[in-house]
């Protein structure tokens, strides 16, 4: 408890105003708003359970949330998907209560960012009734085929997407209509959107209307003096797409080096990750400990290495987005459980398990029967336990995310790969941090000497679930440091020191001597 409590002290004391906008060096918390808390005991989660634990994202080290889309759905699960992006969902709440979870969050220093899916809507939406019949300013609104015919209304066009209507964003008055919803929402009082936009037959009209809602959303804020909002882009498709992104202007793209299905290499992982850096926006990337419909870390890779995204996600450069649940290596849950066959707002996935809140009846999500089964490791995987035991996946999360606001934390980022393990480096600070994770299957031991200017000796700050290398203990450099298979450690020390001058100290130097030579000519000494 004492490192929790140092960490936590150290940051609120030292650490200044990051340089930058806010959002460059975010911690994000995404919510499932459908699983994360239900306040009225219909067993989905709803806007008035989310505002009731905004503390418990605070108490983690978040700066912000990051909302599942809130948006009116269709309440017919043949024809699926959003009815009016203005509009909020009445199984979620109303205005009032989404206003109540914003009050609640900025007192306690939160922003609050929504998600926006603008690529699909319901084939039992306005929109789309308004396209089939060709309604003045509608005609192009839905990806429609030449000869297709717009009478059937019930059945999903040409290149419709989980039966849902595919949105031309190629279209001027598709991006209108998008516009408008987005500054809805800002004028709510959000502090941004995540942003759902791929549009594979024309990636440029993606990026153009990444541009354009960039744009408009600064517009609506300054109309109404709002501070300026984040637009954050969550791609389905490559690094080249994520570029494009970054070139229209988005202020982050989501990153997915640290959610591939099997689990990484480091090799593998270094890549993805110097592919992220490369072509992520000015401000950096944002990297997800896991994607919102695929599985969470617990069960795609196994509880050991639970830590080990947490914590690189959190020393990376750029922003973090930690994934409801990854706090608590929760597992996803099994659908063969299920025994409703009510219509929910999204889909049933494994990876939206109801939110654990503790190891009693329901997990402590609702006073109903849940929409969804509760993952099988909830009785140990909760929020109640976890928060009691200063080594659990919770306990180093929360150092970690303390220590990134420390003066260890420095601007500057190096990426190495050591063997099986990975090592991330933050320096140029007052001191210097550095997280080192054995991705591999067996123990290895770790040559940090390789890492040039590392600081003879180093304190850790935090290590996994289990380690067998203590919080507060030292590790001499020269000697290395063994890893278990999963196993990740977290180490602050002094600023990184240089063995020698390199080429821009040997530059100065001579241009130093040039000038005095200069000096001492014209002075006639």
């Amino acid at each position: 408890m004492w490192f929790i409590v140092f960490a936590l002290a150290v940051a609120v004391l030292v650490a200044g105003d990051p340089p930058g906008p806010w959002w460059g060096s975010a911690v994000y918390y995404r919510i499932l708003v459908d699983s994360f808390k239900d306040g009225d005991g219909d067993g989905l989660g709803d806007l008035l359970g989310a505002a009731k634990q905004m503390s418990y994202v605070r108490a983690l080290g978040a700066d912000a949330v990051i909302l599942t889309p809130l948006s009116s759905k269709s309440t017919d699960c043949s024809q699926p998907g959003t009815i009016d992006l203005k509009q909020i969902d009445p199984r979620y709440g109303d205005v009032d209560k989404f206003v109540s979870l914003l009050k609640k969050a900025s007192k306690l220093e939160l922003k609050v960012v929504i998600t926006l899916q603008l690529e699909t809507i319901s084939v039992a939406s306005e929109w789309f009734k308004l396209s089939a019949g060709r309604a003045r300013g509608y005609e192009d609104m839905v990806l429609w085929k030449e000869d297709e015919t717009r009478a059937r209304l019930a059945t999903p066009p040409h290149g419709a997407k989980n039966n849902e209507a595919v949105l031309n964003l190629c279209s001027e008055n598709t991006a209108a209509a998008l516009v408008e919803a987005l500054c809805v929402w800002l004028k709510r009082g959000v502090a941004g959107a995540v942003l759902k936009v791929d549009h594979p037959p024309d990636l440029g009209c993606s990026a153009a209307l990444v541009k354009s809602l960039a744009m408009d959303a600064v517009r609506c804020a300054r109309s109404a003096n709002l501070e300026v909002p984040v637009t954050v882009v969550e791609t389905a498709l490559d690094a080249a797409a994520a570029e494009l992104y970054a070139e229209a202007g988005a202020n982050s793209v989501i990153s997915k080096a640290l959610t591939a299905l099997d689990r990484p290499s480091a090799a593998g992982l270094a890549l993805a990750m110097h592919a992220t850096v490369l072509f992520s926006p000015q401000d950096g990337p944002a990297w997800t400990t896991s994607e919102t419909d695929e599985n969470r870390i617990a069960t795609r890779y196994g509880s050991d290495i639970v830590d080990a995204i947490n914590m690189l996600a959190l020393t990376l450069p750029g922003a973090a987005i930690i994934q409801q649940g990854d706090e608590l290596g929760a597992a996803d849950t099994l659908l063969e459980w299920s025994t409703t066959t009510d219509c929910w707002p999204v889909k049933m996935t494994p990876a939206a398990a109801p939110f654990p809140w503790d190891d009693g009846p329901s997990a402590g999500f609702s006073t109903g029967q849940p929409w969804l089964p509760i993952a099988p490791n909830y009785r140990y995987a909760n929020a109640k336990t976890e928060f009691a035991n200063d080594f659990s996946h919770v306990g180093v999360l929360r150092v970690a995310a303390a220590m990134r606001r420390s003066p260890a934390m420095g601007p500057h980022a190096e990426i190495q790969r050591l063997g099986d393990a990975i090592a991330i480096l933050r320096w140029g600070g007052a001191g210097s941090l550095l997280n080192v994770a054995n991705l591999g299957r067996g123990a290895v031991d770790v040559q940090l000497s390789k890492i040039p200017g590392l600081p003879s000796v180093m304190s850790v700050a935090a290590s996994s679930s289990g380690s067998s290398v203590s919080s507060g203990s030292h590790v001499t450099i020269d000697r290395g440091i063994r890893l278990n298979a999963g196993e990740s450690v977290l180490m602050a020390g002094p600023p990184r020191h240089c063995g020698g001058p390199g080429p821009v100290d040997k530059i100065a130097n001579k241009l130093s001597e040039g000038w005095q030579r200069i000096n001492k000519y014209f002075s006639g000494a």
